[in-house]
C-alpha cells in the first residue's frame, strides 16, 4: 500500500511517521536524528522495549513492497520558545493474516499524564481511516497495567490469552470509535 504519511497533530502531540531515514539516524547518530526532527531527544531515549533490533525490525517492515510497519514518533508540544520532546513512539505491524496490531512505549517521565491515550486514539483514527482495517488487536502482560488502561480508555476489549507466553490479547472493533 503506497499511502503518504503526514504528521498527526493533537491537542499537545505531535506524531510525526518514522522513515526509513529516521529509524537508521536514531540507531546510528541520535544528534542528527534529534536535529532532523527538530526536536530534544531525551538521553533516556529509546524507552527499553525499543531496542536496537526492534528499530532494524521496523526498518525491515517499511522497506518492503507490501509495507508491514506503520509508525509515529510523539512528540509532546513545547511553548513556541522551546524544541519538542521526543516521549515516546507507536505504530501498526500488519501480521501475516492481514490483521493490524498496534504497539506503543513511552519514557517513564512522560506516563501517566495522559499522553499515551491520546497519542493512541489519534492514531486508530488514522488507522481506520487510511488504512481501512475493521479489526485492530494488541497484545501486552497483564503487568503492564498502564499500557491496559491504554487499550481501555481507547475501546479496546480483552479476549483472552495471547499469541506469545505469558501475554493478553485485546481487540478493537472499528465501530467503536463511532461513539
Amino acid at each position: 500500500m503506497s499511502l503518504i504519511l503526514s504528521p498527526i497533530n493533537t491537542e499537545r502531540l505531535c506524531l510525526v511517521p518514522a522513515t526509513v531515514k529516521l529509524c537508521l539516524l536514531e540507531l546510528y547518530d541520535l544528534p542528527v536524528f534529534s536535529s532532523t526532527l527538530k526536536v530534544h531527544v531525551p538521553k533516556e531515549w529509546p524507552p527499553d522495549q525499543i531496542t536496537p533490533e526492534v528499530i532494524e525490525e521496523f526498518i525491515e517492515g517499511m522497506k518492503v513492497k507490501d509495507r508491514k510497519i506503520w509508525s509515529f514518533y510523539w512528540l509532546l508540544c513545547q511553548k513556541d520558545s522551546e524544541l519538542a520532546v521526543l516521549i515516546g513512539s507507536g505504530g501498526f505491524l500488519v501480521r501475516e493474516n492481514g490483521t493490524l496490531e498496534i504497539g506503543y512505549s513511552m519514557l517513564s517521565e512522560y506516563q501517566r499524564r495522559g499522553y499515551a491515550t491520546e497519542a493512541v486514539r489519534s492514531m486508530l483514527q488514522w488507522a481506520f481511516s487510511s488504512l481501512k482495517k475493521d479489526l485492530i488487536i494488541a497484545h501486552t502482560y497483564p503487568y503492564l497495567k498502564a499500557s491496559i488502561r491504554v487499550l481501555e480508555k481507547n475501546g479496546f476489549l480483552f479476549k483472552g490469552k495471547g499469541q506469545e507466553e505469558g501475554t493478553i490479547l485485546y481487540e478493537l472493533r472499528n465501530e467503536k470509535l463511532d461513539n
